[in-house]
């Protein structure tokens, strides 16, 4: 006959419990429900609609404008990027470090044809921020009645 003995700490600290119920969520919708974006995770990203345009901004700290690509092709939008990894300076070594660094891509399906020959892209401060103005055919138009 086997007996195991577990050691149980006489306190165990309230939150404890929420903790490894935070983790086994985290795991689940990380495993299980969130897309492969290939290891990197990939920018947070804000797509807003108006009248006659639609706004994106990306958040990108650490990329330079000259490692970000912009392109679409019929209504996907896709920013394709680098965020290189940070040199340490010499007998400097890492504790800790969370900041991805790799390659990414985001691609998202727009609502509405494109005036491509207009849109405009700016990147200041690690945010990109990119102005694609709905083609005529998109447009909201006011109907007369006669």
């Amino acid at each position: 006959m086997f007996v195991k003995f577990e050691r149980v700490p006489m306190i165990r600290p309230v939150w404890d419990g929420t903790t490894r119920l935070e983790n086994k969520i985290e795991s689940l919708f990380n495993g299980f429900l969130a897309p492969d974006f290939g290891g990197l995770r990939p920018p947070a990203m804000d797509l807003v609609e108006r009248q006659n345009e639609t706004h994106v901004v990306m958040e990108l700290p650490g990329v330079q404008k000259e490692d970000v690509k912009i392109s679409l092709m019929e209504d996907l939008l896709t920013i394709k990027g680098t965020r290189k990894s940070q040199a340490l300076p010499e007998g400097a070594k890492w504790i800790r470090s969370e900041r991805q660094n790799g390659e990414f891509s985001r691609t998202v399906q727009l609502p509405h044809p494109v005036k491509t020959d207009s849109i405009s892209a700016e990147m200041t401060n690690g945010v990109l921020r990119i102005v694609l103005p709905k083609a005529e055919e998109a447009r909201p138009r006011e109907i007369g009645i006669k």
